[in-house]
């Protein structure tokens, strides 16, 4: 699979006066995870060396930092309620919490035992 950067706003896909329904992602995935941020907080500072990461943010407001590994060119870009950001494995990303904020965090490589230290290269926290 060759997948790209993206971010996007997730939209309804039916709603009435019960409420709304959204469809988040429509892949096959190894690992649901929910992830909360304080205030200031950073995670992240790595990169998946195989795994695809889908993070879907349920509320609050982030900045996501982003750089891949063969080209250095930084973007950074605000997240908020109902942004679901697609990362490609080896881009290096860092969430920077704007709020107390929680996301949903999609793999598609397994958490479990050591598969996500297996996967997963620290980097230096110098782009936040």
């Amino acid at each position: 699979m060759n997948t790209k950067f993206s971010n996007q706003k997730i939209k309804p896909v039916f709603g009435d006066s019960r409420g709304n329904i959204f469809d988040i992602l429509e892949i096959p995935v190894t690992h649901i995870g929910k992830i909360t941020f304080k205030k200031g907080a950073v995670r992240g500072n790595h990169y998946h060396k195989k795994s695809t990461q889908y993070s879907y943010v349920i509320g609050g407001k982030l900045e996501l930092t982003i750089m891949g590994l063969n080209n250095k060119k930084i973007k950074k870009i605000i997240l908020s309620e109902g942004d679901l950001t697609t990362i490609p494995p080896k881009m290096i990303h860092i969430y920077r919490a704007l709020a107390n904020s929680s996301i949903l965090d999609i793999t598609t490589y397994a958490r479990g035992k050591k598969g996500y230290e297996e996967d997963t290269i620290r980097v230096k926290n110098d782009h936040v």
